[in-house]
């Protein structure tokens, strides 16, 4: 018999990443511990990353972007297997002019034993920012999985 609160379940995988998406909007990197695998790896444009450098991009993304709690919708997510397929459209401001950022946001995880061990994903922007000039507008159109990176 499978139980939805065992973690492995397709509606509790779904659950997980869902509350993956919370705690990114709200920065709570603490929580991570309790949905993330130790071993987690990271493949996003701007390369791998291991669970505290996702911790600091979560910091770094919430530097540049004003985040609220209705800023992230989860569009379609599905299961097969241990893979987790989402994608997300969050409506965020720029943190220094207030101008709003609509993002798309796609993502794969594998979710094993209630931890996210592994995830592939990008970010993009549906609409730069109107307002940015020289460095900022340059920055507006990168891909936003290298905005922060050194």
């Amino acid at each position: 018999m499978t139980h939805d609160d065992d973690g492995d379940t397709p509606e509790a995988k779904k659950a997980l990443f869902r509350r993956l998406v919370q705690i990114y909007a709200d920065a709570d990197v603490d929580a991570l511990d309790a949905i993330m695998a130790a071993d987690y790896v990271g493949h996003t444009s701007a390369g791998d990353r291991d669970l505290a450098q996702f911790r600091e991009s979560i910091l770094r993304f919430h530097a540049i972007f004003a985040y609220d709690e209705q800023s992230f919708v989860i569009e379609d997510q599905f299961v097969e297997g241990d893979k987790v397929a989402t994608r997300m459209t969050a409506h965020v401001r720029m943190r220094g002019t207030g101008d709003p950022v609509t993002l798309l946001g796609i993502n794969l995880a594998i979710v094993t034993g209630g931890k996210l061990v592994e995830e592939w994903n990008t970010w993009e922007q549906f609409q730069p920012p109107a307002a940015y000039v020289d460095h900022d507008a340059a920055l507006a159109r990168r891909s936003l999985s290298t905005w922060g990176a050194s």
